[in-house]
């Protein structure tokens, strides 16, 4: 028995310390600068362009982007033209830990300090911007849900993601222009 207490005093301080030391090793977001630097090695690799999508948890249209962009109906068709990164950037105060470091100066970099979330720019595996989420009047247009803003999108689709094919960019056009209710 006597070899027994040390063994559980062992474990007892270890299981403290665990416990002690968990919230200090939680995984913290990456910094914008990370993301941006993987995905444009990303995109190169695969003959690619990035979607850089700046956005928040409490922001309602940066969900329906990304339900867009993970859909089966459309991922595919995204995923061979861009690698898309996510940027967390202005959350609410009591979720500030999801923020990736150095996010809103990097959407401030690509013109976007005031423009709203979702806020996109599309760059070449250079990093370079090859294009956005702003309108011709240079207002955002976040997820495209206007006639305006689908007819941009798509401007934009055909510019940036030329491994679309016109089937998928027809079936990508119909669905931004009738949304299911």
């Amino acid at each position: 028995m006597k070899c027994m207490k040390p063994s559980l005093k062992f474990v007892a301080l270890l299981s403290l310390f665990a416990v002690a030391v968990a919230p200090a090793l939680a995984a913290t977001p990456s910094s914008a600068k990370v993301l941006l630097s993987r995905a444009t090695a990303e995109a190169k690799a695969g003959n690619k362009n990035v979607m850089l999508i700046f956005h928040a948890s409490w922001c309602g249209w940066c969900k329906k982007m990304d339900a867009m962009l993970e859909s089966p109906e459309f991922a595919k068709t995204f995923d061979k033209s861009f690698v898309i990164t996510h940027v967390v950037v202005l959350e609410n105060p009591d979720k500030k830990n999801l923020e990736n470091e150095g996010g809103v100066a990097l959407m401030a970099k690509f013109g976007g300090a005031t423009a709203g979330l979702p806020f996109f720019v599309i760059l070449n595996g250079k990093g370079e911007k090859i294009g956005d989420s702003f309108l011709a009047n240079k207002q955002n247009m976040g997820f495209p849900s206007e006639p305006q803003e689908v007819s941009t999108f798509m401007a934009l689709m055909k510019k940036t993601a030329p491994k679309m094919t016109a089937a998928e960019l027809t079936s990508l056009e119909t669905f931004l222009r009738n949304p299911k209710k």
